[in-house]
């Protein structure tokens, strides 16, 4: 229920962080950020730092991923907080090191049986560029483990500086100046996060950090120094999102360092139209509205009219819920904005798996803002106490928008992004706030650097520029704008597919990366792409059971989690109720088969209760589990799955429930009738009637919470 809950709230909070650009107002609008001045001219210092040795360490995420010894190996390097300015103060930055799981193999020979078993190890290692900007590496370290790529290449992941163990930029982000949390519009709550983050910022200055070390050169120049540091040559170089913006600039920086190049999910080099927001949030719901037309699927029926009307409402008067915690909210209350509807189904798009859920999610997130039922809007208001994101770091995300110019280039085109599509005005972000976010950098000191580094990059580095046609954040028309600037490169769009499908389809990915970096000097034209062209399986939009069961059980668990006790006892007790009972009858009519009752001991009574007890026992676990089955097929899609309720088979099993609390009630009322006819024992007149009231009880609770077919 907690990750649900920080889910749900980092949906309220902010559509824009989940962009990854997240406000930095202020409140001077009076500045013209299209007319800035530019920053001065930099003298270069050391951009050839001293090498610097490798350090062992135990993996800080050791005790949040589960691996096996050997496979992980952390360690970290020192380099030069701001190598543009002489004697600059060293800073640490953490890596990890996933082992390619063929060596550990080699060096176990007793889990070889063959050398046909073993896998070939490359010695080309691959660097792996984090995204965000601002994500640690904890959780991409969790998912490689399991990518195929990983079984024959070692697989480096730098943890940028100013992230969690490499120097966090401020440490306390989200938790200071918690008394200025008293937002209700868009443009409040921008202007809110500008303070908290000059503060942010000047707290760093104060500390002694060089805020303009922060940018994309200074992180390319650092994968550089763990490259020198490890002893290697070159190496094979993979980046997805911001990651790709880091392996673009990372050409500039150490062209010589990478063998091969592979791109995903592109930001260009020069930002391009990246920061048009409300263009590809518009595509987004195109995207998924056209899909709902060319299925005809049921469950989008009025969903467009829906979406908009719900939009539309909450701009006009945004939805405020009680806050449970005054500290972190002085002013009592937790603002829910616009931005709500939309982060779901943008949000889902990342990952292909989630996609059959958006449509049935979206539904029922606009009959949830429409019914506003208390316990709901506990769960989406516990959100708002924790971002759930322990390894991300807002300040660096913030110091990078600046420095690279992301925060100026948004206010460049906010006007022109809005006039285009006018329907989202003060639902995402604000042409003000936007705007305010500019000034507030350049107020920190952090103005976007010379643009002469952030320019299309050319380069006859082999490189495979990867995009997923879904891709909700980085669409294709970035990969477009990049493509021929690779002299030596091949575009591939890859169809349905959402953000990153290297990293997403793993198998498919693997088998092209491993061809690629086998022989990067081959003809790329040539090279087998067939199983990443050919794309994913367009998405069969799902209807769902619909229920807030989820979100009403999460919200009173925020609230008191007692609360919770009485339910699960009470399914506890029934479903228990009726495993023992449907085994003792069966155990009983097996015995009977057996070993028939003498005339003199009283039977088991007539079949008729007994059968009916039996069969609503039987049909009502059946229904039960087909509910659970639709609760964890809705889990593996997507968490965000989960505000839709339970995906297919759980409507069949919701009435297999109900047909259970009938079959229930007929073995009730015959139980009853023949207990005084014949001879009955004890235990079974008891048995019976328990029977049929468990599934009874079952089929009236899952009424109760909303777990209906209808």
């Amino acid at each position: 229920m907690t990750a649900f809950s920080h889910i749900l709230t980092r949906a309220a909070l902010g559509l824009a962080t989940a962009f990854g650009l997240a406000g930095i107002g202020h409140a001077q609008q009076d500045v013209d950020v299209l007319e800035m001045d530019a920053p001065p001219e930099i003298e270069v210092f050391q951009l050839d730092d001293p090498l610097s040795e490798v350090t062992s360490v135990v993996c800080p995420f050791k005790g949040s991923v589960d691996y096996e010894p050997g496979r992980v190996k952390c360690g970290f390097i020192t380099v030069p907080e701001n190598r543009e300015v002489p004697d600059s103060r060293r800073i640490r930055l953490a890596f990890a090191q996933i082992v390619a799981e063929g060596r550990l193999e080699d060096e176990e020979e007793d889990d070889v049986s063959s050398d046909e078993d073993a896998l070939v190890v490359r010695d080309d290692p691959v660097a792996y560029l984090t995204g965000g900007p601002g994500v640690g590496i904890s959780s991409y370290v969790e998912r490689f483990l399991d990518h195929e790529l990983t079984e024959t290449r070692d697989l480096y992941v730098l943890n940028q500086r100013g992230i969690g163990a490499s120097d966090e930029l401020c440490p306390f982000y989200g938790d200071t100046r918690r008394e200025d949390v008293t937002s209700v519009t868009t443009l409040e709550r921008e202007l809110e996060d500008a303070e908290r983050m000059k503060a942010c910022f000047g707290a760093a200055a104060a500390r002694g950090v060089d805020l303009r070390g922060y940018n994309t050169v200074e992180n390319a120049r650092d994968v550089r120094a763990l490259r020198r540091a490890l002893g290697l040559d070159s190496w094979n170089v993979w980046g997805i999102s911001y990651g790709s913006h880091l392996g673009q600039m990372l050409v500039n920086v150490d062209p010589e360092g990478i063998r091969a190049l592979v791109l995903d999910a592109i930001v260009p080099n020069d930002l391009g139209d990246l920061m048009r927001l409300h263009r590809w949030i518009d595509r987004d719901f195109r995207l998924i509205f056209d899909e709902c037309e060319r299925q005809d699927a049921s469950v989008c029926d009025g969903l467009e009219d829906d979406t908009k009307r719900v939009f539309d409402a909450l701009i006009e008067t945004p939805l405020s819920v009680p806050s449970l915690d005054e500290e972190l909210y002085p002013a009592e209350t937790v603002s829910l904005p616009a931005a709500l509807v939309a982060f779901a189904p943008f949000q889902m798009m990342y990952e292909q798996d989630a996609h059959p859920a958006i449509p049935a999610v979206m539904r029922a997130l606009n009959d949830m803002l429409d019914d506003r039922d208390p316990d709901v809007m506990k769960a989406f208001a516990a959100g708002g106490m924790d971002d759930g994101l322990s390894d991300f770091s807002q300040a660096m995300g913030a110091a990078i928008r600046c420095n690279d110019g992301y925060a100026a280039a948004q206010a460049a085109v906010a006007g022109e992004d809005l006039a285009e599509n006018p329907r989202f005005a003060g639902g995402v972000f604000t042409v003000e706030g936007s705007r305010a976010a500019a000034q507030a950098c350049v107020d920190s000191g952090l103005a976007p650097r010379d643009r002469a580094d952030y320019q299309l990059i050319e380069s006859q580095i082999p490189t495979l520029i990867v995009n997923g046609d879904w891709d909700p954040i980085t669409p294709p028309a970035m990969a477009e704008r990049i493509a021929p600037g690779f002299a030596n490169g091949r575009l591939i769009v890859v169809p349905y597919a959402g953000h990153g499908p290297t990293r997403s389809m793993s198998e498919c990915g693997a088998q092209v990366m491993t061809d690629f970096f086998d022989d990067p000097a081959q003809d790329l034209s040539q090279l087998d792409a067939s199983c990443l062209e050919e794309g994913v399986e367009p998405p069969e939009f799902l209807t769902f059971l619909q229920t807030d069961a989820t979100l009403r059980m999460a919200g009173m668990a925020v609230e008191d989690e007692k609360t919770l006790i009485l339910p699960g006892l009470l399914i506890g007790a029934i479903v228990t109720t009726l495993v023992i009972s449907l085994i003792a009858i069966v155990i009983g009519v097996v015995a009977r088969f057996f070993a028939p009752l003498p005339s003199n001991v009283a039977s088991a009574g007539p079949t008729l209760p007994r059968a009916l007890a039996a069969a609503g026992a039987l049909v009502s676990l059946v229904g039960l589990g087909l509910i659970a089955a639709g609760g964890a097929a809705a889990y593996d899609m997507s968490e965000l799955s989960l505000l839709a309720g339970f995906a297919p088979p759980a409507r069949f099993g919701a009435w297999i429930v109900l047909l259970g609390g009938i079959l229930g009630l007929a073995a009730i009322v015959t139980a009853f009738r023949v207990r005084d006819t014949g001879r009955m024992r004890l235990r079974t007149r008891i048995g019976l009637p328990l029977t049929g009231l468990a599934s009874a009880l079952l089929a009236v609770t899952l009424v109760w919470w909303g777990v209906t077919p209808w």
